[in-house]
């Protein structure tokens, strides 16, 4: 009892204590000056608002993962051998998620610009500044991963810089303001690209037809048709592109979507380029597209930003020599300084110069497009889309221009376009959503034929439309190309086992499934597969689970010093499909589930292949999808083990 009164008789001490604190600091704070006080309110109104939407967001994020569909079943007819899914780009669930960002504007005035091979001051400085000297270094490949600066050649005024060995540089620029008594000096510095001359093998015939592919990291179709409107408006309306509805991936990542369109090959059927497998093995450029175009009288361009985690020098060691005439790996690496002007906060980041560097590449696209030779270019732009999908929303007129451009200007009567995604977001909060799910596995594809193609081949465009209605892939695009520009010889031979999947411009059967087209369970988006939920006290549901975890916790064995074993805290659903009897998949039992795992509350969804001879289970990296960002968990790691950084928690 006296205890009692002792807590109480210190309980209210410690209240008056309290108060007499809080009344102090009511004091102090309205002795204070108005704009203080303005700024203090402003500060704590944040801070509450702040920890409220995370709390509310983080809350939404669970909702999303525990109450949206698993997987929808649609009964469809025996000659229908996919069925899409539907889903809205505007539903409540991708509005939820959608975000504006404006526009992005590069501050600051070049001094110096390129014309195709000529590189000069511009007009503007030249009236503004005089005495000026420029000094101009080449950037020089030697292969993915080194690159030299050639010595200075200095130029004065209106001297035009010529590109000969390269197609970039870096200049630096001096001179005075021709207002300030020769007292104010100003000077420049920058990069710059242009479009070396080089000769060609052969002579252009006048049926050659040229292909350009331009494509957007993490571009859903969904994506393009609610970020980019008026560029899809004019895509379908101006340009009468056909849009290849059931498009879906057949993998993880751009590599999968890049290796079949670009070599007509899956990964394993290249050297085993991986980084865990060896570092002295690279990639074989002559196994790719753009050898096979080059050795049929093509000049070739690749254009791809964000070299430091590029698409083949990720997870890969990349090329030894240069996969194609015009590669921008070197010129992106010395201007980023190999991303480190991404990771030193966002000023500058997306600009190159006063240029957006998407305008940047743009630009250099259509320059390419002058060339006067047969063309194969593919640029692949990703800083605008790959952390944060949304604000590929600030290119919308600027490709708005480029496709009025290929139109006015007469170059779709012999070019191919191909606009594209490699694949959907991979980590937005909204790909913890079965739509979001399902924007990851189908990509944006559009293809426009050259007229004369449509004239010389009347049946291409009926078929492209034929097929537009069907399930493809990126093997089908690869096929696509090379028989447009009538190479279809050249195609890759791979092909499912017993089953033809590479089409080009013949027509895919509408009964074509999955399994025909060589997409594994894990990837397909086709809603006529039958999943069924796996209930809690199914004893699969944690024996799944817990094998998932345990493949997660050996991938990172090896580095047990720096990554943390990681702990099941949650398994938020399982489906599973029936065992079947085909030629691809056997007699098997496919699970998938989405699991939480701590620390770091990182979320794996994945595809366990079960055994019905043998009672075993199968999982494999190419089957597991981080769907939560893992951000700078694996910041331990060096950039010899990319592949451990959507497993490892840095202790």
């Amino acid at each position: 009892m006296n205890n009692n009164m002792e807590d109480a008789k210190d309980l209210k001490w410690k209240i008056i204590f309290l108060i007499l604190k809080i009344s102090k600091v009511m004091r102090w704070f309205q002795s204070c000056t108005k704009k203080f006080q303005m700024l203090t309110i402003l500060i704590l109104i944040t801070f509450v608002m702040t920890g409220f939407y995370i709390l509310m967001y983080r809350k939404l994020d669970d909702d999303m993962l525990r109450n949206n569909p698993f997987h929808v079943f649609e009964e469809s007819s025996s000659d229908i051998g996919c069925t899409f899914p539907k889903v809205d780009p505007f539903s409540d669930v991708a509005m939820k998620f959608n975000r504006d960002f404006p526009k992005i504007v590069c501050k600051g005035k070049d001094w110096v610009v390129c014309n195709m091979s000529e590189c000069y001051v511009t007009k503007e400085i030249l009236d503004t500044v005089k005495d000026i000297s420029c000094t101009y270094k080449d950037i020089i490949y030697v292969d993915d991963h080194t690159y030299v600066i050639a010595d200075g050649v200095k130029l004065f005024n209106d001297e035009k810089y010529i590109l000969n060995q390269t197609d970039y540089f870096k200049v630096s620029c001096f001179g005075y303001d021709k207002k300030g008594f020769n007292l104010l000096s100003r000077k420049w510095q920058g990069y710059k690209a242009g479009i070396r001359p080089m000769l060609t093998s052969t002579d252009i015939s006048p049926d050659s037809l040229n292909v350009l592919i331009l494509g957007f990291d993490s571009a859903s179709y969904n994506g393009i048709v609610r970020k980019l409107p008026k560029s899809h408006k004019v895509l379908v309306e101006e340009l009468d592109a056909v849009i290849l509805n059931g498009y879906n991936i057949v993998g993880d990542g751009t590599p999968d979507a890049l290796f079949p369109i670009l070599s007509g090959k899956h990964e394993w059927q290249h050297p085993r380029a991986r980084q865990t497998f060896s570092k002295d093995i690279h990639l074989d450029p002559d196994l790719f597209i753009f050898n096979t175009v080059k050795q049929n009288g093509y000049q070739t361009a690749y254009y791809e930003d964000m070299p430091w985690i590029g698409s083949f020098q990720y997870r890969y060691n990349g090329f030894k020599k240069a996969p194609a005439d015009r590669y921008l790996r070197p010129f992106l690496m010395e201007e980023t300084k190999s991303g480190s002007k991404w990771w030193h906060g966002k000023k500058g980041r997306y600009c190159i110069g006063d240029k957006p560097q998407y305008k940047v590449l743009m630009d250099l696209t259509l320059q390419f497009l002058n060339v006067q030779a047969k063309k194969f270019c593919f640029t692949f732009i990703a800083d605008v889309c790959h952390d944060e999908f949304d604000l590929i929303s600030t290119v919308d007129d600027d490709l708005v221009g480029l496709l009025r451009h290929l139109k006015t200007s007469n170059t779709l009567e012999n070019t191919l376009f191909i606009l594209m995604g490699d694949h959907g977001p991979r980590f937005s909060p909204m790909r913890n959503t079965y739509q979001g799910k399902m924007e990851e596995r189908l990509p944006f594809m559009a293809i426009r034929l050259p007229e004369r193609l449509k004239r010389e081949r009347p049946n291409a465009i009926w078929t492209l439309r034929s097929n537009a209605k069907v399930l493809t892939t990126p093997f089908d695009i690869h096929t696509t190309i090379l028989d447009a520009i009538g190479l279809k010889d050249y195609a890759s031979d791979y092909a499912v086992p017993n089953t033809n999947i590479l089409r080009g411009l013949n027509t895919v059967h509408s009964t074509r499934s999955c399994e025909d087209a060589g997409i594994l369970p894990h990837w397909c988006t086709c809603t006529n597969s039958k999943w069924h939920d796996v209930d809690k006290k199914d004893p699969n549901y944690f024996t799944v689970a817990n094998a998932l975890c345990d493949y997660i916790n050996n991938i990172t064995l090896e580095k047990r010093s720096q990554c943390a074993e990681r702990k099941l805290t949650s398994v938020e659903w399982v489906i599973k499909r029936d065992g079947q009897s085909s030629n691809t998949y056997g007699n098997s039992v496919y699970y998938q589930l989405v699991i939480i795992m701590s620390p770091g509350r990182a979320i794996y969804e994945a595809t366990l292949q079960y055994h019905t001879g043998n009672d075993s289970l199968t999982v494999t990296d190419n089957d597991i999808s981080r769907i939560s960002a893992y951000g700078s968990e694996p910041a331990c790691l060096d950039d010899r083990n990319p592949y451990l950084n959507k497993y490892c928690y840095c202790i």
